[in-house]
């Protein structure tokens, strides 16, 4: 199905949010995106208006339009959220697992591998992502996973800026081949415990990550950017 002017501004302008090609508190031209796309600025206001749904970005009447810094209070939100659907997930895969999945899963870790020697952030969320969702889909829970992606801008973007080393990229492959090992034994179990210990390490990560980019973030609970 062809996608709409409006779906592709938004898609695009989403990916540039979440991999901080656009910055936390960077102005966004709605002209400029305009001229871009070669639209007029009703498709514009409507991509713009479904990231703002999704605490992406500030809009401000007769003033402009700017990137959402990161609400670390939501971050804690919804990484509760993804863990907690993530969890209930891992524990469903037992039903579903194929041995096929393990080959899958274990492409996507030499992605990994190969982005970490990059210290290529970008690949290697996508690499991180494309391994997860497996899971989802081999359940057929992929309109969860979908809505996860939907949810979490702030953890999202929080992620990507936790990928910024070469060490850090190798404790999530680490992490990871624990997880594919414990499902290879079909210790589902095991494969959960290790999946909430991987998936609750950012908070711990938090302050660091913070102090390299206080710019970028505001922990407001209720973000007044978004009235």
């Amino acid at each position: 199905m062809r996608r709409t002017s409006s779906e592709a501004i938004y898609d695009e302008l989403k990916d540039d949010i979440i991999f901080l090609r656009l910055k936390p508190g960077e102005e966004i031209s709605q002209a400029e995106v305009s001229e871009k796309f070669d639209v007029s600025r009703s498709p514009v206001r409507d991509a713009l208006m479904r990231l703002r749904s999704e605490g992406l970005v500030v809009m401000r009447p007769q003033r402009g339009c700017w990137v959402s810094r990161i609400d670390i209070s939501r971050v804690d939100d919804e990484c509760f959220f993804r863990l907690a659907l993530e969890k209930s997930v891992i524990d469903r895969y037992r039903e579903y697992m194929k041995t096929s999945d393990l080959t899958r899963l274990e492409y996507f870790i030499a992605l990994q591998k190969e982005a970490a020697t990059a210290v290529d952030p970008v690949a290697f969320y996508n690499a991180d992502d494309d391994m997860h969702s497996i899971f989802f889909e081999a359940t057929g829970l992929m309109r969860i996973w979908q809505l996860i992606q939907r949810e979490t801008g702030n953890h999202r973007r929080m992620r990507i800026l936790s990928m910024g080393s070469k060490d850090v990229l190798e404790k999530n492959i680490a992490q990871h081949e624990e997880l594919i090992q414990a499902l290879r034994l079909r210790d589902f179990p095991l494969a959960v415990t290790l999946e909430t210990e991987h998936l609750s390490k950012l908070k711990y990560e938090a302050d660091s990550i913070i102090e390299s980019h206080p710019e970028y973030f505001t922990n407001r609970k209720t973000d007044e950017e978004r009235d």
